[in-house]
């Protein structure tokens, strides 16, 4: 017992001294681990030098990526804002100013031409030029009416603020009508005023008209509306009119063209009976057209008269013969006074080359000029006058006839008797047949002129209006007889047709490959070559 009782009393003493054992150590190992070092704090990524360096070129790549996005959507808007502005601007410049306006028509439908830009040029009054609408409503009809409405601001662009071009809409302002209390004012006509004088233009001025018979209605087939108003121009601003007498006796053509080219002139135009009136007072030049048969004794009197003018002379008869007419002793007399003597047949030219239509020996003949008498303003470039079915004429006085047009040395003259069996081509041709001449009377201090013309299709508005040079040279003549100083303004009538209102299938395809193709595909390029620009960088 006492030996367990010591065991236990031994293992309780082992123990105490186990327990204050690990005690001290415990406590030891306390204090050695106050008394250790703390181990260094491990470096974050943040601390690293070359953790910094990529994120700071992180941080500059974002930032170049951003300044680009910046830059493109910067350039973008700018793009933007320039086409919207571009059109802004063009639609209040061509608005303002027509005349920057381009036209691609394949006649220049909406450009003036010489005549005309040599016309307004040369106002130096006010003048105005009102349609009756206002502008968006007129020119809203059709492409006719907005072709008047572009050549008359266009007649303002380059008339050096001499032109002005106002809009009057009538249904609006009905009292407007009261400054013309003796016209009938229309939404559609055209008022071109300086001072007083005015000229009303109605739209059968403007344009050309037909009738369609299904409906009965009536619809433009041309427009007219530059030599309208060039016309109407002249008109309220010369302080000058000639007086011409159109003898109407005998005649079985029709000669309102020349009527309307010589008023369109600034031509008073007076139609007569030579047979039963006077010639009257103020007429320079007296137009002889076309008689089918003769004139009376007493009429050639007159005529004689009216050349001779009481020994003061400086008057002129152009004569243009008949094909189809009678003999006329009196006429011919006339014209023998004057050194000239007609044939009684056609002449003809076998000269391939001036045959217009060709295989015809007759008609549409391309003459010479004999003489440089009133081919001003005509060049050796320009196309010929061409004669149709013309009577010949020859001299007999060389000193006071001057020959004027004539055929080649292949032409001659068909006899009306002739026949096919008897007409002898060879015999016949003589070769350089006169069509025109012109012959002179009087004294040293002034000269009458008798023209004589052998055609009477020559000077029909088919011809004049052709691209031949008839209305130039019939032009020339008139303004020489009656002594207009400026000849370089002539109003040539000018039609033009719906085709000349659009632009042709060959420009549209053009404008369409440029806008549709050639812009997409440059633009795309440009693209391209930035984006590899950037990729090199």
């Amino acid at each position: 017992m006492s030996e367990n009782k010591n065991n236990i009393e031994n293992e309780e003493e082992v123990k105490e001294t186990s327990e204050i054992t690990e005690t001290e150590v415990s406590e030891k190992n306390e204090e050695k681990l106050a008394q250790t070092p703390k181990p260094p704090k491990k470096k974050s990524d943040s601390d690293n030098p070359k953790t910094k360096t990529v994120e700071k070129t992180d941080k500059k790549k974002w930032s170049r990526k951003a300044q680009h996005r910046l830059v493109s959507v910067v350039l973008i808007c700018l793009v933007l804002i320039a086409a919207v502005l571009l059109n802004v601007i063009s639609a209040v410049l061509t608005d303002r100013f027509s005349g920057l306006t381009a036209d691609i028509t394949s006649s220049g439908a909406y450009n003036l031409s010489d005549t005309t830009m040599k016309l307004v040029s040369g106002v130096k009054k006010k003048v105005t030029i009102t349609f009756l609408a206002d502008k968006a409503s007129y020119e809203a009809v059709d492409t006719y009416y907005k072709q008047a409405v572009s050549l008359a601001e266009k007649m303002k662009q380059n008339s050096d603020g001499f032109i002005t071009v106002e809009y009057v809409d009538l249904i609006k302002n009905p009292t407007y009508s009261s400054k013309y209390e003796n016209e009938e004012l229309t939404v559609t006509d055209v008022i071109v005023k300086c001072g007083d004088k005015y000229n009303i233009l109605k739209k059968e001025d403007l344009f050309n008209y037909a009738l369609d018979q299904s409906t009965g209605y009536q619809y433009i087939t041309s427009s007219k509306v530059e030599s309208a108003l060039d016309t109407a121009v002249v008109k309220v601003t010369s302080d000058v009119s000639n007086k011409i007498a159109i003898v109407n006796d005998n005649t079985e053509d029709d000669y309102s063209y020349i009527s309307k080219l010589l008023t369109a002139n600034n031509y008073e135009v007076v139609e007569m009976s030579i047979e039963k009136e006077e010639i009257p007072d103020g007429v320079n030049t007296v137009i002889a057209y076309a008689p089918a048969k003769d004139y009376t004794e007493k009429a050639v009197e007159k005529l004689r008269k009216f050349l001779n003018n009481d020994g003061n002379y400086d008057k002129s008869i152009f004569y243009i013969a008949y094909m189809g007419q009678t003999e006329t002793p009196n006429i011919d007399e006339l014209l023998k006074s004057y050194g000239m003597t007609v044939s009684d047949g056609l002449a003809f030219d076998a000269d391939t080359t001036r045959q217009y239509s060709s295989g015809d020996m007759y008609r549409f003949i391309a003459t010479k000029f004999a003489s440089q008498e009133f081919t001003e303003n005509i060049t050796e470039n320009d196309t010929s006058v061409l004669s149709s079915r013309s009577k010949a004429v020859a001299s007999l006085n060389d000193n006071i006839t001057e020959p004027l047009l004539t055929y080649s040395s292949q032409s001659g003259v068909y006899l009306f008797d002739d026949t096919e069996e008897t007409f002898d081509i060879e015999k016949a041709m003589i070769g350089n047949i006169n069509v025109m001449m012109l012959g002179l009377s009087g004294n040293d201090q002034a000269t009458s002129k008798l023209i004589f013309s052998g055609s009477t299709d020559m000077w029909t508005q088919t011809i004049m209006q052709s691209d031949m040079m008839n209305q130039t040279y019939f032009l020339n003549i008139i303004n020489d007889l009656n002594h207009r100083e400026d000849n370089s303004i002539r109003l040539e009538d000018k039609i033009v047709t719906e085709y000349n209102l659009h632009i042709s299938s060959s420009t549209a395809i053009t404008v369409g490959v440029i806008m549709f193709a050639v812009i997409p595909v440059l633009i795309i390029g440009a693209g391209i070559m930035v984006y590899i620009v950037r990729r090199r960088r």
